[in-house]
Formats: structure tokens, C-alpha cells, sequence
């Protein structure tokens, strides 16, 4: 049985998530979950495209794959997840 989510936890949820620059903030975020998976506001729990869902109070995006697999992919692949991420140190110096 699913449990009907508030519209304040659904907004806390949203809230959490990151912006995607150039793109409406109110309408597609990046979700906080391993892959980091674009979803759309009106999306919520709906499965499919920017589909999402609330898991312990974060937005999770809907996918056909577990987190767990998700990450032993990565592993497997050689991608260490927190190194997706990682931004150049800048310089302070601009490219020639």
C-alpha cells in the first residue's frame, strides 16, 4: 500500500535537490540520489522520464535499477562515484 505524501513533504523534498543552471529551478532539479538524475517537479511519483519519489525525505529518481546496482556498476566500471563530480581546482589563471 503507498502512503499518500503531504504537499509540505513533497516541497521539503523538492527543496532538497540541487538546480539545474539554465533551467527553470521550479520546474527540473538534479535529484541528490548516486546518479544524480534530472527530474521535473510535476513529476513526482510518476515513473517514466524525470519521474521521482521521496526516500527518508530526499528525492530519488525513478529507475529500473536499484541504487546498489547502480553503484556496483559504477565500481565495476572503474568510476569512483565521488569522482564524478570533482571540479578542477581553478587557478586563478585564465587558458591561453
Amino acid at each position: 500500500m503507498t502512503e499518500k505524501t503531504s504537499e509540505s513533504d513533497v516541497e521539503a523534498a523538492w527543496g532538497s535537490a540541487r538546480p539545474i543552471p539554465g533551467r527553470d529551478p521550479a520546474l527540473y532539479r538534479i535529484a541528490p540520489d548516486i546518479i544524480r538524475s534530472v527530474i521535473r517537479r510535476d513529476r513526482h511519483n510518476i515513473c517514466g522520464e524525470f519521474g521521482w519519489r521521496i526516500e527518508c525525505g530526499r528525492p530519488v529518481a525513478f529507475r529500473e535499477i536499484t541504487t546498489e546496482s547502480a553503484i556496483r556498476a559504477l565500481q565495476r566500471d572503474g568510476i569512483g562515484v565521488e569522482d564524478r563530480h570533482v571540479r578542477p581546482r581553478a587557478t586563478g589563471q585564465l587558458p591561453r
